[in-house]
């Protein structure tokens, strides 16, 4: 049964193939009342297409008692992103319920479950659930009366009459009802007219028809209001089709307003996370700094280069500084006759000379560093 299953699905072309095994073995083996085969399907506006079809019975209860309604299930190509199509098939000795609520009169079953269709948390099995409980309460179909399959074979074989006429009946056609009055249309005992099929109900009351032009007008009243129901219904449809759009697009907004949302309150956390590690860092710094307010601070230790070239900088502007300090203070006493001409000057020319070598050390750096030009003083 799985192989013959697969191998009909993977002929009819579905696109999810093994979804569509899936929901139709898991079906089957529940209700075993059904069949799985291929079918060509004929829709009302269209091409036939060859599709898998769950032909049986659905079993109802009404009023206590159990009845089976015969049904073709349709599993459309595009199953389960479609709903399948449920129709209702009546046997010989059934007839279909005129103005059902859930079944038009060729049999297609439109129930909520169909309408509402989701192809993730909809199956096959849980529909034959809710097509039995619909069925229950308003049952698709009744049986015919005795009278009523009896008209049906007399049409039956006046068709067979049509389709291999006599010779004799071949030159006598058949006498046409449309151009007969309404009063020439009334049944009679000796000329019977045709019996019809679509209803019991049709049949039962053919010898009380209305008039055409009560028929006529009945038909416009119920076409103008059929077509206010359309009208109306499409108005609703668009508007909802709108909503729809507009509900979309504002959830594709919301979604990108909370990426960003969420982004910025990453960098936010981020952050604060931050501002915590440097507000740990000062609060360090400032407990430090007040251990050490007591305690005098070393110039030489305050002023530290930042890197090798900054430090001999550094020491070499302090060397020329104090060389400087030195020959003033050598000036002095000289003035005040301490230290003999002669003495002064040579260590004047000695304090000059290392303090040459400094500046000119320092233009070196300064040259090197920034790449401009640096005049001794």
């Amino acid at each position: 049964m799985s192989s013959s299953l697969s191998s009909t699905v993977s002929s009819l072309g579905y696109r999810d193939s093994s979804r569509v095994q899936k929901d139709v073995a898991a079906c089957t083996s529940v209700y075993r009342s059904l069949a799985a085969s291929a079918s060509t399907y004929f829709p009302a506006s269209g091409t036939p297409a060859e599709l898998l079809v769950l032909s049986g019975t659905v079993a109802m209860f009404f009023k206590g008692s159990q009845y089976n309604i015969p049904v073709d299930l349709y599993l459309p190509t595009s199953y389960p992103a479609r709903a399948p199509l449920c129709y209702v098939r009546p046997t010989g000795n059934m007839v279909l319920k005129q103005g059902h609520k859930h079944v038009d009169n060729e049999g297609l079953v439109y129930m909520p479950y169909l309408s509402d269709w989701n192809s993730r948390s909809c199956n096959l099995t849980n529909m034959i659930q809710h097509l039995s409980a619909v069925f229950g309460q308003e049952p698709p179909v009744y049986a015919r009366s005795q009278q009523q399959q009896e008209q049906q074979q007399q049409q039956q074989q006046q068709q067979q009459q049509q389709q291999q006429p006599p010779a004799q009946q071949q030159q006598r056609p058949p006498p046409s009802y449309d151009n007969l009055s309404p009063s020439t249309r009334r049944p009679s005992a000796a000329n019977p007219p045709p019996p019809s099929y679509t209803s019991a109900t049709a049949s039962a009351a053919a010898s009380a028809s209305p008039p055409s032009s009560d028929l006529d007008k009945l038909t416009r009243k119920i076409q103008a209001r059929l077509q206010e129901l359309f009208n109306s219904s499409r108005n609703d449809i668009s508007e909802a089709l709108k909503t729809q759009q507009q509900l979309a697009s504002g959830a594709e907004e919301i979604g990108r307003l909370h990426s960003t949302l969420r982004r910025m309150k990453e960098d936010l956390q981020g952050g604060i996370a931050e501002l915590d590690r440097k507000t740990a860092a000062l609060e360090r710094a400032v407990e430090e700094k007040e251990k050490r307010k007591d305690e005098k601070p070393d110039p030489d230790a305050m002023v530290v280069g930042f890197e090798a070239n900054s430090t001999k900088m550094l020491e070499l502007c302090g060397q020329s500084a104090a060389i400087e300090d030195a020959i003033y203070f050598v000036d002095r006493a000289v003035s005040n006759g301490t230290v003999e001409t002669d003495a002064a000057i040579k260590e004047i020319r000695k304090l000059a000379r290392r303090q040459f070598l400094a500046k000119a050390h320092i233009k070196k750096i300064v040259e090197g560093t920034t790449g401009g030009s640096y005049q001794l003083r």
